[in-house]
């Protein structure tokens, strides 16, 4: 038996040390990427948290109240009219089912939407394209998808892109793993997409493109995966018809398009309209020309080269949701989010390390502005257990089944429970086009008369509310037709209702009247 000596047991000392150096060093990369993980994750939950103190804003408590519609029998287009497809109720139709009126149970579930979209599209990249693009698709992803400026409260594109995000992740999958399973869940989530918004479909034309110059030598495949891809299209579709025959809908459909049609074609465009793509371009650019300009050194690439039919679906995906964007008119910051999917993927695929002070640096400033975008709405911070006053008024005296009206209505039927006094819940609708003010507020003033609504609320001041609106709206203020025909139409309305109607209490800015031959509930209750 041979006896070891100190100097047997002895290694290369500078060999030693290199290997405690790369092990430092791996030990420091997971540490900082874990890091910056951490601090994403942490952004995009108290961006919504926040959100808990500014409870059922506009569009989302429209949104919820489509879903509760729909899920008592009701349709949009019939109990409700707004320019959104009957499909957008049936799909939150679903999350009435799981959240009701309780505004946090909704911001725990935009929360989790916001979270699991990057992570699919995250992990999906690093399996198919290489696992230096998780962590930069992840946190681009985290960033924008839940970017404070367009994100604030519920929009149909916090929901869209989750649904975009899932058939993106299944798309590099088929685009690298020829495995028509992934075609038909890129086609079944585009669908999903769709019934939201109609171009929720250009994932799905991305797709088909891609597929067209990946398997360009291998017709039987691209016919594979296109049937798959069909066949995942075909069952939201079917679901959609069956529910619109269901519903009685299918007669609506014509009359919503046409709808949605003039408010595009009525919408103002102006050079503002530029400044917003130049400044979307900006946002989005920033990231992009930092890690794939500034850090092109040696140290900072990889030696792959990029997936030519992952690009190409990239930026066909994007083009056409700016098309999309374009096409809806009047671009509110929100309908941009649509766009940050397909730059994630462009982001983590650039041939770069995964090294945390390029990606610091490329995201520094939508971090920045989003935790600026939350500073700007502090102002408005209410108790989140907190109802608008109007609604405490109203369960305090109204009776189960009264019906009311007041524009932009929609948390005050979630807070109460009180049945709509017509299916038009907004004047917003009355800046469609040209004849819209008067041609809606008329047929407004028709289902009063049907459904003799018991309260009605006006503002208390109502020339100052009505120049306030048409200033803060382009499509009448750079209208003066359609602004007068708004105005014409407020005056209709308030005549209405002081004929028909008495005041009986003022809440803050607003006064509750109701209807003189449908006395108030506690008047009835006293005489009984």
């Amino acid at each position: 038996m041979t006896l070891l000596t100190d100097d047997a047991l002895q290694v290369d000392p500078p060999r030693t040390l290199r290997a405690r150096d790369n092990a430092r060093t791996r030990s420091d990369t997971k540490t900082t990427r874990c890091l910056l993980i951490g601090v994403c994750v942490a952004i995009v939950v108290a961006i919504h948290v926040t959100d808990l103190f500014r409870p059922f804003p506009g569009d989302g408590a429209m949104f919820i109240v489509m879903g509760k519609i729909v899920s008592q029998g009701g349709g949009i287009g019939r109990e409700i009219i707004d320019n959104k497809f009957p499909t957008v109720g049936l799909l939150t139709s679903g999350g009435w089912a799981l959240a009701g009126a309780s505004w946090p149970i909704w911001e725990i579930l935009l929360t989790a939407m916001g979270l699991a979209g990057p992570i699919l599209l995250a992990r999906s990249a690093g399996r198919y394209l290489g696992e230096h693009t998780a962590l930069p698709t992840l946190l681009f992803a985290l960033i924008y998808l839940n970017f404070s400026y367009g994100v604030d409260g519920f929009h149909l594109e916090a929901a869209q892109v989750f649904f975009t995000a899932i058939a993106a992740s299944a798309a590099l999958a088929a685009l690298t793993v020829d495995d028509p399973r992934d075609s038909f869940l890129v086609g079944l989530s585009a669908g999903m997409a769709a019934m939201l918004k109609p171009s929720g479909l250009a994932v799905l034309a991305a797709f088909a493109a891609a597929n067209l110059l990946h398997y360009r030598r291998r017709p039987q495949r691209i016919a594979a995966h296109a049937a798959a891809a069909l066949g995942g299209v075909l069952i939201s579709g079917i679901v959609t018809l069956i529910y619109l025959v269901a519903a009685d809908l299918l007669r609506e459909i014509p009359v919503i398009s046409s709808q949605i049609a003039r408010y595009a074609a009525g919408s103002h465009w102006e050079s503002a309209g530029w400044i917003k793509w130049a400044l979307v371009a900006m946002v989005i650019g920033f990231p992009l020309l930092v890690r794939g300009v500034v850090f092109r050194r040696e140290r900072d690439r990889m030696p792959t080269r990029l997936n030519i039919n992952v690009a190409v679906f990239a930026l066909v995906w994007i083009v056409i949701e700016a098309l999309g964007v374009a096409a809806q008119g009047r671009m509110y910051k929100y309908h941009f989010l649509a766009l940050t999917p397909p730059a994630a993927v462009l982001f983590g695929m650039l041939p770069r390390r995964d090294r945390a002070f390029p990606l610091i640096a490329a995201l520094v400033l939508p971090l920045l502005l989003s935790a600026m975008g939350e500073l700007l709405v502090t102002d408005r911070f209410v108790s989140p257990k907190s109802r608008l006053a109007a609604s405490e008024y109203l369960s305090a005296h109204a009776t189960p089944g009264d019906r009311v009206w007041a524009d932009t209505m929609t948390r005050l039927l979630i807070e109460t429970d009180l049945q709509p006094g017509s299916s038009y819940f907004s004047t917003f609708l009355w800046a469609n086009d040209d004849d819209a003010p008067l041609k809606d507020c008329r047929a407004m003033l028709e289902q009063f008369e049907q459904r003799k609504p018991r309260y009605i609320l006006l503002p208390v001041d109502g020339d100052e509310y009505v120049r306030s609106y048409v200033d803060g709206v382009d499509e009448l203020r750079q209208n003066q037709r359609r602004a007068a025909g708004y105005r014409q139409a407020w005056s209709l309305l308030r005549s209405y209702v002081q004929e028909h109607y008495a005041p009986e209490a003022r809440i803050e800015n607003e006064i509750v009247y109701h209807r003189s031959d449908n006395p108030p509930a506690h008047e009835e209750n006293q005489d009984n």
